[in-house]
């Protein structure tokens, strides 16, 4: 709440600032609740941009489960852009929560959503800009407790110095079970026998008393979806009602941590979909919702439910948004329901150019259907065409990444077959990153000169193709996220050393100093391009290996050994790939049709 004390307090800060809306909260479909009336206090803070946190759907769904309970009450803190940092060290005054305007430190719980390996300094900035000690070891009874989710926390060790509790996996459930324990223990125990009785919750694995944690896994209920959620004042990244179609991938791409790390695969029933898209587009006036999934239309009623919201929606110019198409599914059905009420890109995700490097990443699709969804969509009415590819893949030779180029000239050559104008297409490349608890978790990253010659010897083949533009992630970032996501807990120290060169929002490339870098990996005696290329052996101890979410590592050692030969697995839709997650985790996948071999 914007009261007189708040502004006497922080008003010539907003009036200086660049946009005041990022900081001053009461948007609407906030739930304000009262700080004093609420035995238990969790302030969920995204070390990234207002714009970027407010669009985050685990950010939604803890918010929003929280709140919903009488005793308890979740706030919003999110990291200040530069010039609203200065001018807060400035005036020497500390962060505050966005509804409450109360200090961080007041708080219970602090719980940091850690998406992006690249966001770590970030958090550290945010503590001290809290008043709270940046090293979990200085903090006392007086501080609250600092928590983090989200899929970094699959490998907690470059963390451990700064953080006193992860949770692992879903966050539906053990969010509030922490929050209700610490409140039931906080008169009663010191902090760390606090933190050691929270450790003991399923799902929650603590530095300080290190053991094996299994991850957490949630229903995907009608309860437990957000309805409503807080409208931001300006446009945001994802400026849409968001609704979550699945969670899971039975894909299983081998680079892909995020199929890995939520397995097994849950779908929402058709009927609550539908019902939840029509509250959420009610309830926050939004003009477009997104069907949110690792693959969208893998959901094995994507066509139906696609049908009801378009039949809803017909005439209103409510649009609906889908990730990137899956070709083997592809559907023009899906494709035209999708954009009935405004045309855009239509994109897929081939991830390779050759059918020997998609067989390595067990990607399970063949040229053909790419180049048969894609002339479909030409034939339709799309006329921008946007793919996805991975570089530096293991195992990769450079006829593989010739392969990228000879894809878009046989799609030219069969629209020139057809009498079809040439469709606009723009290739977003990014660079492989090796990620824990994927079957290339061993593999080695491509050194920054490799890369750079591969990205070089793409843009050289390019050249003769008229229509399409390529697009490469900053190689220099993504051998600093390998270098994150596989780190020991000697990483914390250069984290650290890092926060102390004044590093901050370095998820955006323009705020990374790469001298800053070098200068403390000489300092430290670190050599971050070997850490990053380095290549595991299978009898090596992992620093991520106390974190199980359910695969057996047998498994994934198989995966990569049939990585080696070009060989795929079926995914898991289809017949079990006996991965171990529903069994080691007593669950069972959750899918409405079964689907048909493919």
């Amino acid at each position: 709440m914007i009261t007189d004390g708040f502004l006497n307090e922080y008003g010539n800060i907003l009036y200086n600032t660049e946009r005041p809306a990022r900081y001053i909260g009461d948007e609407f479909g906030s739930y304000n609740k009262d700080f004093d009336l609420a035995e238990g206090r969790f302030l969920f803070a995204f070390p990234d941009k207002y714009e970027i946190g407010i669009s985050n759907f685990g950010h939604k769904i803890i918010y929003d489960l929280i709140n919903k309970k009488e005793n308890l009450m979740c706030d919003r803190l999110y990291a200040p852009d530069k010039d609203f940092l200065e001018l807060l060290e400035k005036e020497n005054k500390p962060l505050y929560a966005l509804e409450s305007k109360r200090k961080p430190i007041e708080f219970d719980i602090i719980g940091f959503g850690l998406q992006y390996e690249m966001c770590y300094t970030t958090v550290l900035k945010m503590l001290e800009l809290s008043n709270i000690p940046v090293l979990a070891k200085e903090r006392t009874s007086s501080h609250p407790i600092i928590l983090a989710g989200g899929p970094c926390t699959s490998n907690p060790e470059p963390m451990s110095g700064f953080i006193d509790v992860f949770v692992i996996g879903d966050g539906e459930d053990v969010n509030i079970e922490v929050l209700e324990k610490y409140i039931e223990l906080k008169n009663k125990l010191p902090r760390e026998e606090i933190i050691k009785e929270l450790s003991n919750i399923d799902g929650v694995y603590s530095p300080l008393y290190p053991k094996k944690t299994n991850k957490r896994i949630a229903r995907l209920t009608l309860e437990n979806h957000p309805i409503n959620s807080p409208v931001p004042y300006f446009t945001s990244i994802q400026d849409r009602a968001v609704i979550e179609l699945r969670r899971g991938c039975g894909r299983m791409c081998r680079f892909c941590q995020a199929s890995h790390i939520n397995m097994p695969i849950r779908e929402r029933k058709k009927d609550d979909i539908v019902n939840i898209t029509k509250e959420y587009v009610k309830n926050t006036g939004y003009d477009e919702y997104s069907l949110l999934s690792l693959s969208s239309n893998d959901h094995s009623e994507i066509e139906e439910i696609l049908k009801e919201l378009s039949c809803n929606y017909k005439g209103t110019g409510i649009n609906v948004s889908l990730p990137s198409q899956r070709a083997d599914r592809f559907s023009l059905e899906i494709a035209r329901l999708a954009q009935e009420e405004k045309k855009a890109t239509i994109t897929i995700a081939p991830e390779a150019g050759t059918q020997r490097m998609r067989d390595i990443i067990n990607k399970n699709l063949s040229e053909e259907q790419i180049i048969n969804a894609t002339l479909s969509c030409i034939k339709n009415g799309w006329n921008k065409i946007k793919f996805y590819f991975v570089i530096g893949l293991p195992f990769e030779t450079y006829d593989d990444l010739k392969g990228i180029p000879d894809l878009i000239q046989k799609i030219n050559a069969s629209c020139r077959s057809e009498g079809l104008k040439y469709p606009q297409i723009t290739c977003s490349i990014s660079v492989f990153v090796p990620k824990p608890h994927t079957p290339f978790q061993w593999a080695r990253q491509n050194t920054l000169e490799e890369i750079n010659d591969k990205i070089n010897y793409l843009r050289d083949l390019k050249a003769s193709i008229k229509n399409v533009r390529f697009n490469f992630h900053n190689p220099k970032m993504s051998i600093l996220e390998a270098f994150f996501t596989r780190g020991d807990d000697k990483i914390s120290e250069f984290i650290y050393r890092l926060h102390k060169e004044n590093c901050y929002l370095e998820s955006w490339d323009e705020n990374v100093n790469y001298d800053t870098y070098e200068k403390i990996s000489k300092e430290l005696n670190i050599d971050i391009q070997s850490l990053a290329s380095r290549e595991y052996g299978f009898d090596e101890e992992l620093p991520w290996d106390n974190i199980s979410y359910g695969i057996n590592k047998e498994y994934l050692q198989n995966e990569y050994m049939k990585a080696k030969e070009a060989e795929v697995t079926i995914p898991c839709e289809v017949k079990c790939s006996n991965c171990g997650a529903c069994m080691n985790l007593k669950t069972k996948k959750v899918i409405s049709k079964q689907f048909q071999a493919v």
